[in-house]
């Protein structure tokens, strides 16, 4: 399966989506759906409106994924908020309520329903949307702001850090641990093939942010879009053959450079193509 994020959405034509979802079965994160449906209202404007509109619908071909946190949950039978399963059946009505309204106006007329029976309106849809991402957003940066002193990482050698296959299979390690909080080995290993993608990306920015920290500096200038970009990884599990679709050059950096330094360490031959960028997916899907 392919996993388009928001910057392959975008930048993927409706006919060629439409013609990729005839050859293969195709998908899209929930927070990539989020995303795009947060700037719904971001003008009063309708040309506006129509942009935004036309991205979302765009999602239509292809399967909404779950929550990443509550995909991993049913990865690696661990516990999530319950709520996080609701986002797919709701979001999937809000795709079809855009797709039915020509204008800002004739959206704000929709409702949307939950599985418990509540009701929402569709009016200011996307500025709600988009301050539950910032509330996302925020706590995202809190916590890899909060990484360099679980990795031991030394901010005052800004420029000079570098990641070794060993450091960084340590790191994976010591965070599978953590998550899993158990010593079956099992749940271990699949706690990792589950989250070595996430990790790996956090870890590589977070490299990546403290390299560029200039002199004295003490806490990470972290790019809040990272946050976005962490979630669709988690998608990404290496004990699928899911292949991820992204035009975010730090994402396909973060990825390929944890294919690269997994492979280096343990036998599991991860090929570079589970992450591929825009224009790779349209030479796939050429006949």
């Amino acid at each position: 399966m392919y996993i388009l994020d928001t910057s392959a959405i975008r930048g993927i034509s409706s006919a060629n989506l439409k013609l990729a979802a005839t050859k293969f079965d195709i998908a899209v994160p929930t927070v990539s759906v989020l995303e795009l449906a947060s700037h719904l209202n971001d003008s009063p404007n309708d040309d506006d409106y129509s942009r935004a509109r036309g991205n979302l619908v765009k999602c239509k071909m292809a399967q909404i994924l779950d929550d990443p946190f509550w995909l991993l949950s049913q990865r690696i039978q661990s516990s999530a908020n319950p709520t996080r399963k609701e986002d797919r059946a709701v979001l999937g009505q809000l795709i079809a309520a855009a797709e039915q309204s020509q204008t800002l106006a004739e959206l704000e007329t929709k409702i949307l329903s939950y599985p418990d029976g509540a009701i929402a309106s569709c009016r200011d849809i996307g500025k709600g949307i988009g301050k539950i991402l910032k509330e996302e957003e925020d706590s995202f940066v809190a916590h890899i702001k909060s990484l360099p002193a679980l990795a031991k990482l030394d901010l005052s050698l800004n420029g000079k850090h570098c990641l070794s296959s060993a450091e960084f299979l340590e790191q994976l390690l010591a965070a599978t641990l953590s998550l899993s909080g158990t010593s079956d080995k099992d749940v271990q290993i699949r706690t990792f093939l589950a989250t070595a993608p996430y990790f790996g990306y956090l870890i590589h920015r977070m490299y990546q942010y403290a390299n560029r920290l200039q002199p004295g500096a003490a806490e990470l200038l972290v790019d809040q879009n990272d946050c976005e970009d962490a979630y669709t990884s988690l998608c990404l599990d290496l004990h699928g053959e899911d292949i991820l679709v992204t035009n975010d050059r730090g994402t396909l950096a973060a990825l390929r450079n944890t294919f690269t330094l997994l492979n280096e360490v343990i036998p599991l031959s991860i090929d570079s193509y589970r992450v591929m960028s825009n224009e790779e997916f349209l030479h796939a899907i050429e006949p």
